[in-house]
C-alpha cells in the first residue's frame, strides 16, 4: 500500500486538502475501496456552493473522498463563496473525524492558488521512487 492509501485510511487525517494531480488520489481511493465523487464547479453559481457541502454532509458515508475541480473561475469571481464552501467541508471533515469515519475534500489545484494543505507530495514521492 502507498503512503496516500495510508494516509486515506487514517480517519485522523480527514480533511480539506489539494493535490497537483489526481492519479494518485485515484489509485489510493481505489486501494482502499473509497467512493470518489467528482465535483466538477465551473459553471454553478457561486450561491450554490454551499448546497455542494450540505449535500455532502447528506452523503454520510464512510470512505467518503470528493475531489473538486474548476473553481478558478469563482475565485476570481466570487472568492467568498469558494472559502465557504472550504470552510463548510472543514467543519464536516472535523464531525468526520471525531466519528472516526473517513472524509477528504481534494481540489484540484496544480497552481497552489488554495490556503490548503497538500494531501500529497506528488514531486517528493516521485523522487524516492527514483532513488530506490
Amino acid at each position: 500500500m502507498g503512503k496516500l492509501a495510508e494516509r486515506l485510511i487514517d480517519a485522523q487525517r480527514s480533511g480539506v486538502y489539494r493535490v497537483e494531480s489526481t492519479v494518485a488520489l485515484e489509485e489510493a481511493v481505489a486501494l482502499n475501496r473509497f467512493s470518489l465523487s467528482r465535483i466538477a464547479l465551473q459553471g454553478i453559481p457561486g450561491s450554490a456552493l454551499n448546497n455542494i457541502a450540505t449535500e455532502a454532509a447528506h452523503a454520510g458515508a464512510d470512505g467518503l473522498v470528493l475531489l473538486f475541480s474548476g473553481f478558478d473561475a469563482h475565485m476570481r469571481s466570487v472568492p467568498d463563496a469558494v472559502d465557504q464552501l472550504i470552510v463548510r467541508l472543514q467543519a464536516l471533515a472535523t464531525r468526520h473525524r471525531e466519528t472516526g469515519e473517513h472524509f477528504f475534500a481534494v481540489f484540484l489545484d496544480p497552481k497552489a492558488t488554495l490556503p490548503l494543505p497538500q494531501l500529497y507530495n506528488w514531486h517528493r514521492s516521485t523522487a524516492a521512487t527514483k532513488v530506490s
